[in-house]
């Protein structure tokens, strides 16, 4: 799933775009400080969550045309 280019450019985008990138400065915040084995694998698997969100309003990577030999 992608955003279209005027829903990744709306202003309710913007505000959760706004949130998610300040959540991803404290989730990363957090990865940083010494902590066990399971805190670090469920914090960075919030910091994956969260890039995975942002990520929708990336436009689709376009496929390159096969080239016949």
């Amino acid at each position: 799933m992608r955003l279209s280019r005027s829903e990744s450019q709306s202003a309710l985008w913007k505000l959760i775009e706004g949130h998610l990138e300040e959540r991803l400065l404290s989730l990363r915040e957090k990865n940083d400080n010494p902590a066990d084995g399971e805190t670090t694998a469920h914090t960075r698997g919030r910091i994956a969550e969260v890039k995975d969100l942002m990520a929708l309003a990336m436009p689709a990577p376009e496929l390159e045309p096969d080239i016949l030999d």
